[in-house]
């Protein structure tokens, strides 16, 4: 067998190792988890964790990482951004939007807005301490 061939059939063979261990380590969700992932109201949003609600609103746009994204759009960073050191800019924003990001307030309630604006607040290298209360929100959404 000359040189080339040896090495064609070693390629070969890492490829196809590492096509099957990747195949191995990512099984599919099960249909319960695909569902927990959506909404059963069509006009309001039914999580009720913070990081559930980022994954179904903000991630999309913001990313996984909260780095945002530059493409179809510019969506600002949440990670480390100074503009979001403030929870009552964060639901603020959140209620009625902001330079093209749709407004929440219609489909979700303060509870929701307060647990995905503390999300925020302590995620993606964020350390802002003050927490926002279902409370809170709720004068917020008198000025909307």
């Amino acid at each position: 067998m000359s040189k080339g061939s040896v090495i064609s059939v070693a390629a070969f063979a890492l490829l196809s190792a590492g096509a099957a261990a990747q195949q191995e380590t990512v099984p599919d969700p099960s249909l319960e988890e695909l569902l927990s992932r959506f909404s059963n109201e069509p006009d309001r949003f039914t999580q009720t964790d913070g990081e559930s609600l980022y994954r179904t609103t903000c991630q999309a746009c913001h990313m996984e990482d909260g780095q945002g994204a530059v493409g179809a759009g510019s969506h600002p960073p949440l990670a480390g951004n100074p503009k979001i050191n403030s929870r009552h800019y964060i639901a603020g924003v959140i209620l009625a939007g902001y330079n093209g990001m749709p407004r929440f307030a219609d489909t979700m309630s303060n509870q929701q807005i307060a647990v995905v604006t503390n999300y925020v607040s302590i995620h993606f290298g964020n350390d802002f301490p003050e927490m926002m209360t279902a409370d809170g929100v709720d004068p917020l959404r008198a000025s909307e």
